[in-house]
């Protein structure tokens, strides 16, 4: 689904969909011009080519605010977010935008509901949790790609816990794990291991980076992800802004009526991480030795470690 003509063929077949039907959203009307301007955004996606692929799970929000608020002290600003509406936002607004066709839409401009500022800064990179073939863009091939993973079974782990925890999926509780849909959050994360580890075997400017690996040495791999994208980023302005972005730090910005259990600063507590059933684990593991091709250098076996916790 990654090479032609398979991937051509659904990307005409999404662009299709619009450019006749011109509801992707909800049924939402679009007009010619916002139709067309679909068209134009597949194939040029503005001027900032840059992504950052990331399995759902994967400690995304904590890199990405941690470079958020470096690269906002480098140039010379104060650094500082808050949090509003289970987001957390720098000072100056999110510097990503979801690789996709709301942004010619104007939809991605009322997907946030920020008070204390703008919700949306200038655009630094994009960003999807989508596999490589489910993007619709022409330009991908073109692109500096950050993919970032997790260890299955912890990110997995956190899902459940994020659903079990949230009031929106009551069928989902902690005294069991059989109300979660395992099987098809399996068939996600197998998706994308498969898909963007067969693009990390043949694409020039795609690179592999494992959250584990960025928790071990948060300044120096984040200061070559940074580089990597053409940003002039001190190693100082790196520190203090992963200081900022520290688990400690994040619950202090959010409201204390707020803090328990909230699932955005690590939603799993010491005595549930790595602690899924063993049957559920080997479950987990029998579709793995089954279905993924790309293990992005992890050892999925029965009797692996995981649910670090990394304070």
């Amino acid at each position: 689904m990654n090479r032609f003509p398979f991937k051509h063929g659904w990307d005409a077949l999404a662009l299709g969909r619009i450019l006749l039907k011109g509801d992707p959203i909800c049924g939402r009307r679009l007009d010619l011009e916002t139709r067309l301007e679909c068209l134009r955004f597949y194939f040029r996606t503005g001027d900032v080519h840059r992504l950052h692929a990331a399995l759902p799970r994967s400690g995304h929000l904590w890199s990405e605010l941690g470079m958020a608020l470096a690269i906002d002290l480098a140039n010379g600003n104060d650094g500082e977010y808050t949090y509003e509406e289970g987001l957390f936002y720098p000072t100056n607004g999110l510097g990503y935008r979801r690789l996709d066709w709301r942004i010619p839409t104007g939809a991605i401009d009322t997907m946030y509901n920020r008070r204390t500022g703008p919700a949306l800064g200038p655009l630094l990179y994009y960003h999807s949790r989508h596999p490589y073939f489910r993007i619709r863009s022409a330009r991908l091939k073109d692109m500096r790609i950050v993919v970032l993973v997790r260890s299955i079974l912890d990110s997995l782990e956190s899902r459940y816990v994020k659903f079990a925890l949230s009031t929106k999926h009551p069928e989902v509780t902690l005294a069991t794990d059989s109300g979660f849909d395992w099987d098809s959050a399996i068939d996600r994360s197998i998706e994308f291991f498969n898909s963007w580890g067969d693009v990390l075997t043949w694409h020039p400017h795609a690179r592999l980076y494992r959250f584990e690996d960025l928790k071990s040495d948060e300044v120096g791999s984040h200061k070559e992800i940074l580089d990597f994208w053409g940003f002039d980023v001190p190693e100082d302005c790196i520190a203090e802004g992963f200081r900022r972005a520290s688990k400690a730090e994040m619950r202090e910005r959010i409201p204390a009526e707020l803090r328990d259990g909230n699932l955005q600063v690590g939603n799993r507590t010491r005595s549930q991480a790595g602690a899924l059933p063993d049957a559920r684990k080997r479950h987990i593991i029998d579709r793995l030795r089954r279905g993924l091709i790309h293990d992005m250098g992890y050892n999925f076996t029965y009797d692996m470690q995981y649910g670090i916790n990394y304070g």
